[in-house]
This record gives C-alpha cells, structure tokens and sequence, in this order.
C-alpha cells in the first residue's frame, strides 16, 4: 500500500507534525497542573549532569523525553546523530528502538485479536503450517509472553554463522525457526525469544494481508499522529533525520557501528522518535488507538501452566523501582539503545533513545526518575 505517512516536503511534513501534535494534546482536554510546571534550573542542570559525558560534538549520545502527565516538562538531545556530518542529536532525531518495537507488534496483535480476525489461543501452525507438528500446540499467546520454547532468532542465526551484516529475509528466519526443536514444551517456562516475534510480525501478514509495517501506520502511527515512526522492512527506505550508531574504537574515538542490512521486524525493526513515542505514552492513559479493553490486555501479564504469574505481558515488563510500580522495556541493537520506562500510577515517563554501545540508558533513566520523583518514592536509592 502507499507509505501515507510522510508529506512528500520536510515541511510539510512538519507543518503536518504539527497539526496532529496539537490534535492529540485537545483531545486529552485540560491537564493537570503539575503537567504545566516546568523543572526548576537546579534539576534541569542535575538532569544535564547525568548526560554530561555524552554532550560533546566528538561523540554520539541520547534523546531524552521526560513526560509528566500526557507532556514533556523536559526534553534534549545530547551529542551527535552524525559524527561524518556534525548533525547534534534532538528530542525530534529518528533512532531505532531494537526490543521497545516489541510493544508495538504485541499491540497490533492485540487489534487483530480484537477484530476477531485471530485468537490469541489459535494454534500457530494455522498461520505457519511449514513448522513442524510439535508434540503440544503452540499458541500465539505463548508467543506474545515468550512462554513458546521457540528458539531465538540471533541465536539460531549465529549457529548457522550468519551475521546481521548479511541480508537475511523473514523467510529465511521461518525457515531455519522450522528447522529448530522447542526449547521446551510451550507453557512450561519462560525464556526470552527474538524468533516469537518474529513469527508474530508474519503472523499479523498472513492474518490481515498487510505487512507489519503497513498495519501498524494505519492502526496505530497514523491515528496518534506518529509521522516519524515506522517498521524498517525495506533497506531502501529514506529516513529523514536518521541517527547513525557508534561503538569505542580500540584506538581511539569512535566508529561506525550500523552496517547492516538487517530488516527483520517484529522483534525490532522500530524506527521512532522521542517526541513520537510521547504521542504513544498518551494512549496508555486515552486510548485514542484501542480501547481501555485493549489496555488492559496490553498490560496482562503471562502466566505458566504452573500457575505462576510472569512479570513480562504485551511485550511490556512489570517492575518496581524504589516502591514505585514500573512498566517497560529496553532495546539494543548494532550500537542503538534505548529504555522506555513508565510509572503508571505517577503518570510519568522517562524516554531515553542512544546511538552509542556502551551507554546503558536505564541507568540514565533511573537517575532522572531519582530527580523527578524524589517526593514519591518509598525506597532508597540503590547503592
């Protein structure tokens, strides 16, 4: 189908951006006013303490989006999208999102689900019958909670000695899934796997006959008025406004880390930004895109045929830090990183989106949780 979500000029693309930015921001009506209270300069300055090592034109860095109540109350890029072209990083840079893409193909499942169109206890082998028969059915809840026994991808890729460098198809990933026995048997245990989610974004094709990247534009991106998002399954794909990605160099400096011609979506293949993902954090508290049934879906969690409740639900993890309930997930992949964490009860968000190997932004994003809710929390600090 036609890529609609790009205007065919930068601006008005922008103008567009715009348009549906403010849209998005009147149909939350009114917020709260400490939404409206901007971070005093001693925080500001803490926040930028913490970023400090990554704010220099000689490296790469981070976007960071700090959201408090449906809107930023701090934003800022650190360092540099493109060292070859000393293009500084913005809340606006397009970086990929490696296993945050994952809520995003969990959540056009869900829609699926909610059409009627599939069953989340439907048998993948209706959708995949070139897997084997496996001794027990495999559904695609197990694939959503990683409870399968379906074999990784990069690590199956790895067995077979191929590397992300090389071209490798959704249907050579089938393939060599169709050649792997489970793990274990489905329901059983839980064990995180890149090759569940891939057969999820097949999955949402043969489903609906729409790509995963096309299905979610016109489900998701283009209603909440994400323009800079978009699953990459086509190398040829013109990013505006893309990051590159770095990693240390032994002599020095920094290198080039995306070489690649890995387009397998599903388990990633995210492109985003951080002011877009603030337009998705909204739809957790709105349901613009959904419904709060879908909601609540999207944040059930897995449970073992033991009875035992897992902390991991629509490709969104339950956790706590320092009293205070958290949902999330990381990404890393060929030198990008990124951590999308939310404390739902608090109605904050902390975005942070890297192009650098070595930052661990939950570690970042921690330190900003620390400076922004300080009153709230119940628990020390970790030491």
């Amino acid at each position: 189908m036609p890529d609609k979500r790009r205007p065919r000029s930068s601006s008005l693309r922008h103008v567009a951006k715009r348009t549906a930015g403010w849209a998005a921001v009147l149909a939350l009506g009114a917020l709260p006013a400490s939404a409206q209270t901007p971070p005093s300069s001693e925080r500001v300055s803490a926040v930028d303490a913490a970023f400090a090592e990554f704010d220099s034109r000689s490296s790469g860095g981070c976007a960071l989006g700090v959201v408090q109540d449906g809107r930023f109350v701090y934003k800022r890029g650190y360092g540099m999208a493109n060292l070859d072209w000393g293009i500084p990083i913005t809340p606006s840079t397009v970086f990929y999102i490696g296993s945050v893409s994952k809520q995003f193909t969990a959540a056009a499942v869900a829609l699926l689900a909610g059409d009627g169109t599939i069953s989340l206890d439907d048998d993948i082998r209706t959708f995949f019958p070139e897997l084997p028969e496996y001794d027990e059915t495999v559904t695609v809840r197990h694939l959503i909670h990683h409870t399968s026994g379906i074999g990784d991808t990069y690590r199956v890729m790895a067995a077979n000695g191929l590397d992300y460098a090389n071209r490798f198809t959704p249907e050579e990933g089938l393939a060599l899934l169709a050649e792997q026995e489970l793990d274990f048997p489905p329901g059983e245990s839980y064990r995180y796997s890149n090759g569940g989610y891939l057969l999820l974004s097949q999955l949402i094709k043969r489903a609906s006959g729409m790509s995963l990247k096309s299905f979610a534009a016109e489900r998701i991106f283009e209603p909440l008025g994400m323009l800079d998002t978009h699953f990459h399954d086509d190398l040829g794909h013109v990013v505006e406004g893309r990051a590159m990605s770095y990693v240390r160099n032994p002599t020095g400096g920094y290198r080039q880390s995306y070489l690649s011609n890995f387009v397998l979506t599903g388990a990633g293949g995210l492109y985003t930004t951080v002011e877009d993902l603030l337009l998705w954090d909204r739809n957790f508290y709105d349901a613009r895109v959904g419904s709060d049934d879908l909601m609540r879906l999207l944040h059930t969690r897995g449970v073992l045929d033991s009875g035992e409740v897992l902390p991991y639900a629509f490709a969104l993890r339950h956790g706590s830090y320092r009293g205070l309930a958290t949902v999330g997930h990381t990404g890393s992949l060929m030198g990008f990183k990124a951590d999308y964490t939310r404390f739902p009860d608090e109605g904050f968000s902390i975005i942070t989106l890297c192009n650098m190997g070595h930052i661990v932004p939950a570690v970042l994003n921690r330190r900003v949780a620390d400076l922004f809710l300080a009153d709230r929390f119940t628990e020390p600090p970790d030491q």
